[in-house]
């Protein structure tokens, strides 16, 4: 029904809309929580867009907003808007024929989300280019420009200030996606920033989450985000590069817009299901790695074996490391530099490191101490004298020289030792070769694997299948052992195989992932940090440990010699332990319980069905730090009523407070810059 004003409503789950009545456009969107969330104007309102390139000129495009005549059908549970044709961006570039549009908003079945749809149909002489679709133009910071977050399974982030005009960007050439105030996120794995194909934009109060029904390698959108120079709003875009020739039907994937009250962690709910429904594990993740505070990587050498001052560590080093680790409640350990890389089958050991048979009693030997020994093959890239066999040539020097005393550390002109070539994992005698060494690993006692470089493709399993076979007969000898890698493109389809990553990267905020995926448990190095050991330890990230001697390689020192780092691990592995249940079956919600925001601290809660807990890191100078929680919507209590354990950072109960009602506000204790506090919630 069209209203006096020219607009259209329908409210589908809660979720209101408005629509111009006469180009289709969405003009408004409106939630209980977070309140208003889109206005845009006729002109620039969106919903769909084409790009139509004619001869005269590419840049034409076709959308509602140069368009008159939408057809907008309302029902219970569904709103149909459709456009017999679409008009275009320049009326003095005719188009010949007819591109027709149909997009459909549906109520889904969960009662929160709405499924959008879009159907391109094109009647004319010339291929449409691209779609983009949802298209959603004049997002506001509805929870202000320093609060309203983008946040993805990877990070999060500020777009109404990342993405505002400054002279930086005013100097740059326009046609840059800086200077057009713009940037692009890619889904899959954790090359990507997204991590996976989930988003949110809002606050405390509630804000929109938004994903593709696709999983594994189904095409993934890109998203895309436009900060308007004219009026301050943001545009979110999905990027379909599709060819829709002349006569030819388009048809969208199902898209699930999920508008929420409080934080992104009710929006994502929806995708927690979607994950639920898709995600397949091959073996359960090892217990120790489940309950696990981290590992700790040890660079062994440089793999310089004839130089005299290369060792690090030798593998008679490793009982003694691992009675280190177990002592800050680390219990798996990572080998770097053990053997030398791109050679297969595997070789033995370095000879100034040990011999196989040393290796094999180090390994043995670290497990009676309680840690687990997985050492980190490179098998992915073959050098000269390597690539022949497998039908390769190495071209130029690109490859993985690297040492601490070249200029630069990697790959000079001049060092060439590790230059290689990527070697196909659809290479059957490369796939042989090394099935064939890693059982000789397994069969030697070494029971366990990390990966460097883990290539996975839309275009075979091939990867896929090696690493079932690996572990499935690593399995065998032990059905604890571990597999993990660094992981590169893929997370939907990896996370079935892999227990934990070993990717670089310090700290970084996917706890969005952590709260929808199972596994596998991201990784963070840290190698000195206290407070990055508390924000792993909060966030459930299975932290990398790695301390390094000063002027020398990554994992080159004992943990003892990082006071800060160590002092901070062994806090932690004491919580993590008191508080386990949270960290192993309880659901990250971040900082979604809190009623506003807490600046200068790093917060981070999870609920179990009866109880909440919540740590608070001062990320602040010395002080006390005043706290609004909304405990209700994540913990009922019948009687309303509830109880407040509030815990330092060494485990030890501070106080516990009785109140009534779903709200709390509250001080923590006097705290030190990085201290911790926590606070576990509970009905009655």
């Amino acid at each position: 029904m069209e209203s006096k004003s020219g607009t259209v409503e329908a409210v589908l789950n809660g979720l209101r809309i408005t629509l111009d009545s006469r180009t289709g456009g969405i003009l408004r969107l409106d939630y209980a929580g977070p309140g208003k969330m889109l206005q845009a104007r006729s002109d620039t309102a969106g919903i769909v867009d084409l790009a139509y390139p004619v001869k005269d000129f590419e840049p034409l495009r076709l959308a509602p907003r140069f368009s008159q005549g939408a057809r907008i059908e309302k029902s219970k549970d569904e709103v149909v808007i459709s456009w017999d044709k679409l008009g275009a961006s320049r009326d003095c570039f005719p188009v010949e024929g007819d591109v027709s549009a149909t997009v459909r908003l549906k109520a889904a079945p969960d009662g929160r989300s709405i499924i959008m749809t879009c159907e391109i149909s094109n009647r004319s002489k010339n291929a449409v280019r691209q779609v983009i679709f949802p298209d959603l133009a004049g997002l506001l910071p509805f929870a202000g420009r320093e609060k309203t977050l983008f946040r993805t399974g990877g990070f999060a982030s500020l777009p109404f200030l990342d993405l505002a005009p400054n002279e930086d960007k005013e100097s740059q050439c326009y046609m840059t996606d800086p200077a057009a105030y713009s940037v692009e996120y890619n889904a899959g794995g954790m090359f990507n920033p997204m991590f996976v194909n989930w988003l949110d934009l809002g606050g405390l109060k509630g804000g929109i989450s938004l994903f593709p029904k696709r999983w594994g390698w189904d095409p993934q959108p890109p998203v895309r985000l436009h900060l308007s120079e004219v009026d301050e709003s943001l545009r979110l875009l999905y990027r379909h590069d599709v060819t829709i020739g002349p006569g030819e039907t388009w048809k969208s994937m199902e898209f699930v817009l999920t508008p929420h009250d409080h934080g992104w962690a009710k929006g994502i709910e929806p995708y927690r299901d979607w994950v639920k429904a898709h995600y397949r594990r091959e073996w359960p993740v090892p217990k120790r790695v489940r309950e696990g505070l981290g590992y700790r990587t040890t660079w062994m050498c440089e793999s310089q074996p004839h130089d005299p001052k290369d060792v690090i560590f030798r593998f008679s080093d490793l009982p003694k490391l691992a009675k280190e680790s177990k002592e800050h409640g680390i219990d798996e350990m990572v080998l770097w530099g053990w053997a030398k890389a791109f050679e297969l089958p595997i070789p033995p050991p370095f000879p100034h490191l040990g011999t196989e048979q040393e290796m094999a009693d180090a390994v043995r030997d670290c497990a009676k101490i309680g840690v687990n020994v997985a050492p980190f093959i490179s098998v992915c890239q073959a050098t000269a004298e390597q690539a022949p066999k497998y039908g390769l040539r190495v071209t130029d020097n690109n490859g993985w020289t690297y040492h601490t005393e070249l200029i630069p550390r990697w790959n000079p002109p001049y060092a060439t030792t590790f230059a290689c070539v990527g070697i196909p994992v659809t290479n059957e005698l490369w796939r042989k070769d090394v099935l064939a060494s890693c059982r000789k690993l397994v069969d030697m006692g070494v029971h366990s694997l990390g990966w460097d470089q883990y290539f996975t493709t839309n275009k075979d399993s091939n990867l896929h299948s090696l690493t079932s076979e690996i572990r499935a007969y690593a399995k065998q000898h032990d059905p604890e052992s571990t597999f993990c890698s660094e992981e590169l493109w893929n997370l939907d389809t990896d996370s079935a195989y892999l227990d934990y990553t070993w990717d670089w990267g310090g700290y970084r905020d996917c706890r969005a992932f952590t709260s929808a995926f199972p596994a596998p448990r991201i990784n963070s190095c840290v190698s000195s940090s206290g407070l990055i050991v508390k924000k792993c330890f909060a966030d459930n990230l299975y932290m990398n440990v790695m301390p390094r001697r000063k002027g020398s390689i990554n994992g080159s020192d004992y943990i003892a010699n990082q006071p800060e780092l160590s002092k901070a691990l062994k806090q932690c592995a004491g919580l993590r332990r008191q508080f386990l249940p949270y960290f192993t079956d309880g659901v990250l919600i971040g900082d979604c319980i809190l009623a506003e925001e807490c600046p200068g601290t790093h917060v981070t809660a999870y609920v179990l069905p009866d109880r909440v807990l919540m740590i608070i890191i001062n990320q602040g100078s010395k002080r006390r730090i005043g706290v609004r929680c909304d405990i209700a919507p994540w913990l009922k209590s019948a009687s309303g009523r509830y109880r407040i354990k509030c815990y330092g950072e060494n485990g030890g109960l501070i106080s516990e407070t009785p109140i009534t009602g779903g709200q709390w506000k509250g001080e923590t204790g006097e705290l030190q810059p990085n201290e911790l506090a926590l606070y576990e919630f509970l009905p009655g």
